[in-house]
């Protein structure tokens, strides 16, 4: 028998979900133009060179990476993010400077499957190319808050510096060759624990070096203070991550951006490798919901890689953040289980049934539907009954019925499907108890 369920890790959506998921992306797409962003849309596919790149993910990335040849044998690949198409686009076109989008739509990642993670999820990006100054990265933060805001969610979002993290490594004599591997071994401290990570860092950099790097780091996230770091007397990469952090602190003021909001974390690392200044990921408060730990949004500063693909001497300073759509339904939709509010089933207002009377029914129809309300119309003549228990079922709050009598005295009955009440009413006071 044929397997009828989609492929391991991705999902059918039916309407009462999708109804969810595209309120969610209604509220980031306004938030999101409301900082002018302008929209980008790139293909699904791209040439495997691009996602391969030495400039892109990087190794750790690339496998989780689907592949596949059209059949003019070309390598491609399903893109993993968002962020290498942005770089492609603008490497190979002429754009005016700063350029500022957002995209959202499905990436993949043949990676572990676990709750609120999948192999195929939709991702919902804004970036901004051109601005150099962390004053952009304040202004990204102002954009999370209002989008949070928007979708009733109390979160936080943790940032660090990837040059305070060199600056760390090189204080703990890291060497250079090594420091990108310790990083990304660092950042699943949260996710690991300390001694997942030791174990890790023991088989990169020896027992010693190890035990010195981990106990560097538990040490500065239990100070969280960017004073008490200064005072290490790091070198030149980390004091300008330390530079650069203060003045992003600093600007957030500027930007009505509460410090409950934004809380320094010294072990974050962020997954990827192209990233080269501030990193941040957003997660639910502590108690708000939180039944899925996982971060709801993330990004950061990635400067090299856009001049790299243009092959530029220059760097074309790039910062991003993306928000996680499959995570924040999931909560959304758990928290709606827990009031007690249902997502509708269906977009239909209005169920219109006519009597023997279809051309009654169908002008209603389309009266309601040139007004701008969802409404469906009987076209095989059923019963009362069936028509009552369908629109039932589908949650559609109101029924239109149309016979002879209601089209005679110019009217229409209406019937209210929660409270029940029916009332024999003109045509225009049901446009304006449904507009």
């Amino acid at each position: 028998m044929t397997d009828l369920s989609p492929p391991r890790g991705s999902r059918d959506f039916l309407p009462q979900e999708k109804i969810l998921r595209n309120s969610i992306v209604d509220t980031l797409r306004k938030t999101f133009e409301k900082y002018g962003f302008n929209p980008l849309e790139t293909p699904a596919l791209e040439n495997f060179d691009v996602l391969s790149s030495k400039y892109a993910g990087g190794d750790e990335i690339l496998k989780e990476t689907y592949s596949l040849e059209d059949q003019g044998k070309r390598k491609l690949g399903l893109r993993y993010d968002l962020t290498v198409p942005l770089s492609r686009v603008f490497a190979s076109q002429k754009l005016a400077l700063p350029f500022k989008r957002y995209q959202i739509a499905s990436v993949w990642r043949d990676g572990p499957i676990k709750a609120g993670r999948y192999r195929e999820f939709t991702q919902c990006d804004v970036d901004v190319i051109g601005v150099a100054s962390p004053k952009q990265e304040a202004e990204l933060m102002a954009l999370t808050r209002d989008s949070f805001k928007a979708l009733g969610l109390k979160a936080v979002v943790k940032v660090n510096s990837r040059k305070l993290l060199n600056g760390l490594l090189d204080f703990a004599g890291v060497p250079e060759s090594k420091r990108i591997a310790a990083i990304l071994e660092l950042d699943k401290l949260e996710k690991a624990g300390n001694p997942g990570v030791l174990a890790e860092l023991e088989k990169l950099l020896g027992k010693s070096e190890a035990k010195t790097v981990l106990e560097l780091f538990v040490e500065v996230e239990r100070e969280k203070s960017l004073r008490v770091i200064e005072g290490m007397g790091l070198g030149k990469e980390g004091a300008e991550g330390i530079k650069e952090l203060n003045e992003f602190f600093e600007s957030l003021e500027m930007f009505g951006v509460s410090k409950d909001f934004v809380l320094f974390s010294p072990s974050l690392a962020r997954g990827l490798n192209y990233y080269t200044g501030m990193v941040f990921e957003a997660f639910l408060v502590a108690g708000e919901d939180n039944v899925i730990r996982s971060s709801l949004a993330g990004g950061g500063r990635y400067d090299d890689m856009i001049g790299k693909f243009a092959s530029s001497r220059e760097k074309i300073p790039a910062v991003g953040i993306s928000f996680g759509l499959d995570v924040i339904s999931e909560i959304l939709k758990e928290k709606s289980a827990r009031l007690g509010v249902q997502t509708p089933y269906s977009v239909v207002k209005v169920l219109v049934v006519p009597f023997k009377n279809f051309s009654y029914g169908l002008s209603v129809t389309q009266e309601l539907r040139g007004r701008g309300i969802s409404a469906i119309v009987d076209l095989e003549g059923r019963g009362v009954s069936k028509n009552m228990d369908f629109a039932n079922r589908q949650k559609i709050p109101f029924i239109v019925f149309c016979g002879e009598k209601e089209q005679n005295e110019g009217k229409v009955k209406l019937r209210d499907m929660l409270s029940g009440k029916e009332e024999l009413v003109s045509l225009p006071s049901v446009l304006a108890k449904l507009a």
